[in-house]
C-alpha cells in the first residue's frame, strides 16, 4: 500500500470516528467507495487496535464493527461481481466463437456449426 492510499483511509477512518449520526455516516461511506475495500478494512481493524491499547475502547469497538459491516457489505458484492464477470466472459467467448464461424446466432437462437 502506498502512503497515499494509507492517508486516505486514516482520514476516511477519522471522518467515520467523527460522525454524529448514520446519516453522516452513510454519506461519507457514500462520498468515498472507491476507498472501501479489504485492504481498508485491514487498516480500520489495525486503527482499533491501536486506539484499544490507548484505552480508547469504544471508538476502538466502533471501528471493528463497522469493519465487520462493511466487510459483510464486501463479501455479498463479491458474489455479484462474480457472477457479472462469469456473465461477460460468457458473452465475450459466444461472439469470439461467432467470429471465428465456429457458431451461429439467429432469432435469438445461439448454436454450434
Amino acid at each position: 500500500m502506498n502512503e497515499q492510499r494509507a492517508q486516505a483511509y486514516v482520514n476516511l477512518i477519522e471522518q467515520l470516528l467523527a460522525c454524529t449520526d448514520d446519516e453522516e455516516l452513510n454519506n461519507i461511506l457514500q462520498a468515498n467507495q472507491e476507498l472501501i475495500a479489504p485492504e481498508f478494512l485491514q487498516v480500520m481493524e489495525n486503527y482499533g487496535t491501536g486506539l484499544e491499547e490507548q484505552g480508547n475502547n469504544n471508538p476502538a469497538a466502533l471501528l471493528r464493527n463497522m469493519a465487520q459491516q462493511l466487510r459483510e457489505y464486501l463479501n455479498s458484492q463479491a458474489g455479484s461481481i462474480e457472477e457479472y464477470q462469469g456473465f461477460l466472459l460468457e458473452v465475450l467467448q459466444a461472439e469470439a466463437e461467432i467470429n471465428d464461424g465456429r457458431a451461429i446466432i439467429t432469432d435469438n437462437d445461439y448454436y454450434y456449426k
